[in-house]
C-alpha cells in the first residue's frame, strides 16, 4: 500500500537515471489530474504505461463523432433516445424518491426506473435538487468539493503535416513537449498557484498521422493540449501578460498566450508558422462556457488528490453512486472511479439497477 501512495518523481528518480527516459513518463501524469509530487502519482504513472504498452494511443477512424455516432446507435437499438439542446433544470423528487426531472421548457420527462445524473456535484445539488430534501451533512460537503487546473486547447489546420526534424516522431499519435520531469513540475506548481506557466507542458495530438481521412489529402491537423492552465489567473510565471483584476480570461489572454504555446511549437517544427492555415484556441473559460460541467476548465470532474478519490470521490460519505434520494444516481467524472474515457460508473450503476 505505501509504494501506490508513491509520487511520480519518486518512481522516476529512482527507477531511472537517464532525464530522457524521466521526461517521457512525467508529462503523462497530467493526464491523470495530478501532477509530479502528488500522493500516488506514481501508481496512476504505471497504470498509464501499462495501457500505451498495451494498446498505444488509438484514434477512432474519421473523427471522434464517429466514436459518438457508434454511441448513439447502441442506445436506439436498445429502445433508447437521445435529446441535445434540451436543458434540465429540476430533479423531480416525491416521497423521497425520484421520478423524473423538468426541463428548462417547462416539459416533465417521467422515469421508468432510475435517474441518473453525470453531472459534477455542485451541478447536482445545488441546481437539480436545489429545492429537494438533501441532508445538511450533505451539502455541507458538497460546498468543500475542489475543481482541479483547468485545461486549454489549441487547434491547428496545416497545409502540411509537421516536419519534425526526426521523421519518426511525424507518426506518433500524441507526443509532449516539455523540458523534463523539473519543467513538468514548475509548470504544475505554476498553474496550482494561479500563475499562467511560463514553459507549460504541452501534449501535442496528431490525428491525421493516423487517420488520413480527417482532413484533405496532403494537409494535416494538430490538436494541443495544455493540462497546466490557471482556473483563475493571479498572474504570468514569464511577467509578459497582464493579468486582470478579477482573475477571469479573456480572448486577448487567451491568444496572447496560445502565440507563446506556439512560440514553443516553432522551436520544435522548424517554419511551422508558414504551414498554419487556421488556429483556434479555447481557454478555461471557453471549455467552461461548452460544458458546465467543465469547472474553471477542469476537465476531470474535480480535484483528483488523494482525499477527493477511491473510496471518497465526489464525498466522504458516497456510498458506491447513490445519493440521499431514492432511485438517484450520480455517475460521471466526479465519482468513482474517477474520470476517464472507459465509462466505469455508468456501468456500475447499470450493473445494479438492471
Amino acid at each position: 500500500m505505501g509504494d501506490a501512495m508513491g509520487t511520480a518523481r519518486g518512481w522516476l528518480e529512482s527507477g531511472y537515471e537517464a532525464e530522457e527516459l524521466r521526461a517521457l513518463w512525467a508529462p503523462w501524469v497530467l493526464h491523470t489530474g495530478l501532477g509530479p509530487e502528488s500522493a500516488y502519482s506514481g501508481q496512476m504513472a504505471k497504470i498509464i504505461a501499462f495501457a500505451l504498452e498495451q494498446a498505444g494511443a488509438p484514434v477512432v477512424e474519421g473523427g471522434a463523432a464517429k466514436f459518438l455516432d457508434a454511441m448513439r446507435a447502441v442506445i436506439e437499438n436498445h429502445g433508447g433516445a437521445i435529446r441535445v439542446d434540451t436543458e434540465v433544470t429540476e430533479i423531480l423528487v416525491e416521497n423521497g424518491s425520484a421520478r423524473g426531472v423538468r426541463t428548462a421548457a417547462g416539459e416533465t420527462v417521467m422515469a421508468r426506473k432510475a435517474v441518473i445524473c453525470s453531472v459534477t456535484p455542485h451541478q447536482l445539488y445545488e441546481r437539480l435538487l436545489k429545492h429537494a430534501d438533501v441532508p445538511h451533512g450533505v451539502r455541507a460537503e458538497v460546498s468543500g468539493y475542489r475543481y482541479g487546473k483547468g485545461n486549454m486547447q489549441i487547434h491547428y489546420a496545416l497545409a502540411e503535416p509537421p516536419n519534425w526534424p526526426n521523421p519518426e516522431l511525424a507518426k506518433v499519435a500524441l507526443l509532449h513537449l516539455t523540458p523534463g520531469l523539473d519543467g513538468v513540475s514548475k509548470a504544475a506548481n505554476e498553474a496550482e498557484r494561479g500563475m499562467l506557466p511560463a514553459l507549460p507542458t504541452l501534449c501535442v495530438g496528431q490525428p491525421s498521422a493516423l487517420d488520413p481521412s480527417r482532413c484533405p489529402e496532403g494537409k494535416a491537423v494538430l490538436s494541443v493540449q495544455l493540462p497546466e492552465a490557471p482556473r483563475v489567473i493571479k498572474g504570468d510565471a514569464a511577467g509578459e501578460i497582464a493579468t486582470p483584476a478579477d482573475g477571469r480570461w479573456t480572448p486577448g489572454i487567451r491568444e496572447r498566450y496560445a502565440d507563446r504555446v506556439e512560440a514553443i511549437i516553432a522551436g520544435h517544427i522548424p517554419k511551422f508558422r508558414k504551414t498554419v492555415l487556421g488556429r483556434r484556441a479555447f481557454s478555461p473559460a471557453d471549455l467552461e462556457a461548452i460544458n458546465i460541467n467543465l469547472v474553471g476548465g477542469d476537465p476531470y470532474g474535480g480535484y483528483c488528490g488523494l482525499d477527493q478519490f477511491f473510496l471518497w470521490r465526489p464525498l466522504k460519505s458516497s456510498r458506491n453512486h447513490a445519493t440521499p434520494v431514492r432511485g438517484l444516481y450520480h455517475i460521471g467524472a466526479s465519482t468513482h472511479p474517477g474520470p476517464g474515457l472507459g465509462g466505469g460508473s455508468g456501468y456500475l450503476v447499470a450493473k445494479a439497477i438492471r
